[in-house]
């Protein structure tokens, strides 16, 4: 941690020295009601068990973000953050680092890394990034249901995979729009050689590559995009397609869709297929603005006999800015998350987080 310190001191000392590097950040502190309802199957999928969970707990986050301009285009960044879910220590135990004294709540401290670190280039026609690299999935959900097809909602992406991964990104302006490129590694396997030749491990590393296209038509933008899993024999290999819309802004509102598809079919694997869909809306409201979406997502596990499981999703946040001045601003943000999840028979979940976020933005 002195280290850290020490380098933390240096770089700010050194971006007061040259403009070409800024500090930006955010703090946030956020109070959650959480309940948990199994319905009248329970925790196991049996009339016995829980049925009930309700917990209080707080939550909060700390992000630097550094920024380095070079020149001739070429850049570095890095974020700062508690490398916990979604970047945030909680008080309830989860997503902490080292406890002392044995109390799990009150003297439970988050740990700071690397959550984002990566170099790149950027032209008016080209660019291209590597490292651990921003990958946004609040606003292409299509991650979510690539990588986490066992949850697909409540933004599995951002929560798990805190929003980047390492690999390479690169666009270019092509036609109308713009072509995205991404190439991640997933898993990182290698190959054992034994002295009489024999390979009891021999795997390639996984990768996922994504495509996506940008574009408008008559103020209404639409990003098709795919995702396609390149792994060795008997290891999950899913491909994600869908698209991204969104319509220009009426009264002071633009709403947005996603439908998307997943699926995976190497044998020897767990084989599902998926679907996905949202509807969104944002805009003005009174003082604040609203940003609203529901998801409905459905996946069908494949076996002797196909078992189907379906979710909803519900996210309701109205947005108050409290202050604003030349160094940041101020932000209070109430929000509501239902999450439900059935399977026939089996499960009857229902997820509710009540929560108020409290967020300092800072320059």
């Amino acid at each position: 941690m002195k280290k850290l310190f020490t380098f933390l001191m240096v770089m700010v000392f050194a971006g007061s020295l040259f403009a070409q590097i800024t500090f930006t950040g955010s703090a946030q502190v956020r109070p959650r009601l959480d309940t948990k309802d199994w319905g009248g199957y329970g925790k196991t999928g049996t009339k016995t068990g829980l049925d009930h969970q309700s917990d209080m707990y707080y939550m909060y986050r700390f992000r630097i973000n550094v920024a380095a301009k070079i020149g001739g285009g070429w850049y570095a960044k890095a974020r700062l953050a508690h490398y916990g879910y979604a970047e945030y220590g909680f008080t309830s135990g989860l997503g902490m680092g080292p406890k002392l004294g044995g109390d799990l709540d009150v003297t439970a401290k988050p740990s700071l890394a690397f959550t984002q670190m990566f170099l790149g280039y950027k032209s008016d026609k080209w660019g291209f990034m590597g490292g651990q690299i921003p990958m946004n999935g609040l606003a292409n959900p299509m991650l979510d249901v690539h990588y986490y097809p066992f949850k697909m909602i409540d933004i599995p992406w951002t929560i798990y995979g805190l929003g980047s991964h390492f690999g390479f990104a690169g666009f270019v302006k092509a036609g109308p729009g713009k072509l995205n490129i991404t190439a991640t590694k997933d898993a990182n396997n290698l190959t054992k050689e034994n002295v009489d030749g024999t390979k009891p491990t021999d795997l390639h590393d996984t990768y996922s590559f994504g495509f996506n296209y940008e574009f408008k038509v008559a103020g209404f933008a639409l990003q098709p995009a795919l995702y396609y899993a390149w792994a060795d024999k008997d290891i999950a290999a899913p491909m994600t397609y869908g698209v991204n819309a969104k319509t220009p802004k009426f009264s002071g509102f633009t709403f947005g869709a996603t439908a998307a598809m997943t699926s995976n079919s190497v044998d020897h694997t767990f084989k599902y297929d998926g679907s996905f869909f949202r509807l969104k809306v944002d805009g003005k409201l009174g003082p604040g603005a609203i940003s609203a979406w529901y998801d409905m997502a459905k996946r069908t596990d494949k076996g002797v006999t196909d078992v189907d499981t379906d979710y909803s999703y519900l996210w309701l946040m109205y947005k108050y800015k409290v202050y604003s001045g030349d160094h940041g601003l101020v932000l209070i943000a109430p929000r509501w998350r239902m999450i439900k999840e059935s399977i026939s028979n089996v499960k009857d979940y229902t997820r509710n987080k009540i929560e108020c976020l409290v967020i300092v933005k800072f320059k």
